[in-house]
C-alpha cells in the first residue's frame, strides 16, 4: 500500500495521503458527536486532555524523529551524487597527463551519460541497472592499468585511484540510500499513532459540532501533511520530490569545457 502511494504523482499521494487522513478521521468524529451524548463525553474532559497532552508529545516526537531522519537521508543522497561527480572530475582532469587518457576519458563521459539517461530513470522507478556498475569497474580497471614513466605520474595515478575508491563508495552509498525507505513496522506505528493521537478530541464535551469538526479537520490537516512530506521524501530518487541528476549533468558540461 505504502509503496503503491509512494509510486504515484507527488500531487495524487498528497491528495489520497492528506485528504483522506482528514476525511476518515472528520467522519469517525461525526459519528462519535452524533452517537455519544455530549454529557458523557464532557464528563471525561479533563482526563481526556491530560491523557491527549501525553499522547501528543510522544507522537510529536516520533513524528519529528521519522521526518528529520528521512529529510537528512535525501540530503545525503543529493551529496552523495555531487561528490561522485566531483572525484570524476578529477580523475578525469589527471588524466589528461596520460598517454592513454584520451580513452579514460571519453569513458567517464559515457558513465556521466549513463547515469542521467539510464540509471537516473531506473532508479525514479524504483529499478537497479548495472550498465553503470560496468562503466564504473572499467574506468577503476583503466586507471589501475594507466602506463606510469615517472615520479610524476606515480603521484598523480595514485590521486586518481584515491578518486576512484571515492566515487565508488559514494556511488554505493547513493544506490543504498535510494532503495533504502522506511520500515513497514513504523509506516504501521505512524499511521495507528496519528488515528490515536486524533481519537482523543472525540471525546471533549464540545458544546459545538461544528468547532469539534474544525478543530479536528486542523489538527488532521497538519498531522497529514507531515505524513505527507515523510512519505514524499522517503525515497530521495522516486517520485515528483526527488534528487535530480544535476550534478552529473553539470559534470557533463565541465568536461566537455576542458
Amino acid at each position: 500500500m505504502i509503496a503503491w502511494l509512494e509510486s504515484l504523482p507527488t500531487i495524487q499521494t498528497g491528495l489520497v495521503v492528506v485528504g483522506g487522513f482528514v476525511i476518515t478521521t472528520m467522519a469517525l468524529g461525526y459519528l462519535v458527536s452524533v452517537l455519544t451524548p455530549r454529557e458523557i463525553r464532557a464528563a471525561h474532559t479533563d482526563r481526556a486532555g491530560f491523557i491527549l497532552a501525553v499522547i501528543g508529545v510522544i507522537y510529536a516526537v516520533l513524528l519529528a524523529f521519522v521526518a528529520i531522519g528521512v529529510w537528512e537521508r535525501f540530503e545525503a543522497a543529493e551529496v552523495r551524487s555531487y561528490d561522485e561527480a566531483e572525484a570524476l572530475a578529477t580523475i578525469y582532469r589527471d588524466a589528461e597527463s596520460f598517454p592513454a587518457g584520451g580513452a579514460l576519458r571519453t569513458l567517464i563521459k559515457v558513465y556521466a551519460r549513463s547515469i542521467i539517461d539510464v540509471e537516473w530513470p531506473d532508479m525514479r522507478n524504483g529499478e537497479k541497472t548495472r550498465i553503470s556498475d560496468a562503466l564504473m569497474e572499467r574506468i577503476g580497471r583503466d586507471v589501475r592499468g594507466l602506463d606510469v614513466t615517472s615520479p610524476r605520474l606515480q603521484n598523480l595515478q595514485v590521486r586518481m585511484l584515491v578518486a576512484v575508491e571515492t566515487a565508488w563508495n559514494d556511488r554505493q552509498t547513493r544506490l543504498t540510500i535510494g532503495f533504502m525507505g522506511i520500515n513497514p513496522i513504523m509506516w504501521l506505528v505512524l499511521i495507528l499513532g496519528a488515528y490515536v493521537t486524533v481519537a482523543f478530541t472525540y471525546l471533549f464535551g464540545w458544546d459545538a459540532t461544528v468547532m469539534q469538526q474544525i478543530m479536528i479537520g486542523g489538527l488532521s490537516l497538519m498531522i497529514g501533511l507531515v505524513l505527507f512530506l515523510v512519505m514524499a521524501l522517503d525515497y530521495p530518487f522516486r517520485g515528483s520530490i526527488a534528487v535530480s541528476p544535476d550534478a552529473f549533468e553539470s559534470l557533463l558540461r565541465t568536461l566537455n569545457a576542458l
